[in-house]
C-alpha cells in the first residue's frame, strides 16, 4: 500500500517537476583494460516501463546510443555492452566488457519518454591493462639464417592457444602460426611455434631468414574475447658477402672480370697445356725412332 501510494505521488508531482531529471548516475567511473566496467543509474518512480538507454559522445543532441531496453525487453546486449533494467529496485546497469582504451569518453544513462528524453551525463576513463604474455621488443637475424623468439605468460594460460602474427595493426595482424590445447608443437612453411607449458615460454622460429621478412609482429594468447598479445620488432639484416663471392662476381661480370678470365687460359695454356702437348709429341717420336743397331747386327751375322 506504502509503494503504491509512493508511486501516485510521484505521477502527480511529475508533470510539476520537469526542470529536474528523473535518472541519476555516477558523475565519473573507471576501469582497466580487458576487463569489464558496470554502470549502474537510478530513476524515480513512474518510469519503469520506459525504454532506458546508454550513449556514447559529449554533445547530447547527437550522442550514439549503444543499447537500450523497451517496455518488453528489460534486458539487451550488443557487440561488448549490455543493459539491464531492474524495474524492482528503479535501476539499470549497464556493462561493457573487454574494456579497451579508446572506451574511454563521455556517455549518458538515458529514459526514453515522449519529447525529450531524460538524461545523466558519466565519464569513462580506462587504465591500461597488464597483459599476461611478455616478449622481447625487438629481435634481430641476419639473412639466410634462423631466428628464435621467446616470450613468456604467467600462470592459468597453459592451456590456452598461443600465436605469432604480422602486421603493426593489432586488430588485422595476420597469423603465421598458432598452437592449440591438443597441439602445443606447430610448423608453418619457414615458422615453428613450440609451447613449453612447464616453464610458460613460447618460442617461434623462423628458418631460412629474408630481408622482407623485417617488420613489426605479435606474441599473442588466445582466449575468449580480445586475445592478449605483446609487439615483437624483428629486423634482419643483410647476409655477408665471402671472397669466394667476390671473385666469383669479379670473373663473370665486367670488361675487368673477361680480362682476367683471359689471363687465366693464358697461364694455363704456357704452364699446363704446353708441356703436355710437347710431352706427347715426345712420346710419338720415341715409339717411330730409326732401327739403325738392329739392322747393323743383322748384317754382322751374315
Amino acid at each position: 500500500m506504502r509503494g503504491r501510494a509512493e508511486w501516485l505521488l510521484w505521477a502527480l508531482l511529475l508533470p510539476f517537476l520537469e526542470g529536474s531529471s528523473p535518472v541519476t548516475g555516477p558523475k565519473a567511473v573507471r576501469g582497466q583494460e580487458r576487463g569489464s566496467l558496470a554502470v549502474q543509474c537510478r530513476y524515480t518512480p513512474g518510469w519503469e516501463s520506459h525504454g532506458k538507454w546508454w550513449c556514447r559522445g559529449a554533445d547530447w543532441g547527437n550522442c550514439k546510443i549503444l543499447v537500450q531496453t523497451t517496455a518488453s525487453e528489460p534486458e539487451v546486449k550488443r557487440d561488448r555492452v549490455s543493459i539491464r533494467d531492474d524495474r524492482e529496485n528503479r535501476t539499470f546497469t549497464v556493462t561493457t566488457e573487454e574494456l579497451r582504451l579508446d572506451d574511454a569518453g563521455i556517455y549518458w544513462c538515458g529514459i526514453a519518454r515522449v519529447g525529450t528524453d531524460h538524461a545523466e551525463q558519466v565519464s569513462v576513463t580506462v587504465d591500461p591493462g597488464s597483459s599476461p604474455v611478455t616478449g622481447p621488443k625487438a629481435v634481430r637475424g641476419q639473412e639466410r639464417g634462423s631466428l628464435a623468439v621467446q616470450c613468456r605468460y604467467t600462470p592459468g594460460w597453459e592451456s590456452h592457444g598461443k600465436w605469432w602474427c604480422r602486421g603493426a595493426d593489432w586488430d588485422s595482424c595476420k597469423i603465421l602460426v598458432q598452437t592449440t590445447a591438443s597441439e602445443p608443437e606447430v610448423k608453418r612453411d619457414r615458422v615453428s611455434i613450440r609451447d613449453d607449458r612447464e616453464n610458460r615460454t613460447f618460442t617461434v622460429t623462423t628458418e631460412e631468414l629474408r630481408l622482407d621478412d623485417a617488420g613489426v609482429y605479435w606474441c599473442g594468447i588466445e582466449r575468449v574475447g580480445h586475445d592478449h598479445g605483446t609487439q615483437v620488432r624483428v629486423t634482419v639484416d643483410p647476409a655477408p658477402v665471402t671472397s669466394g663471392d667476390d671473385s666469383l662476381n669479379m670473373t663473370s661480370h665486367g670488361p675487368n672480370g673477361r680480362s682476367l678470365l683471359r689471363s687465366i687460359h693464358f697461364l694455363l695454356l704456357v704452364f699446363l697445356k704446353m708441356p703436355l702437348f710437347l710431352g706427347m709429341l715426345s712420346a710419338v717420336l720415341w715409339v717411330h725412332r730409326p732401327q739403325g743397331s738392329s739392322r747393323w747386327e743383322t748384317k754382322s751375322a751374315l
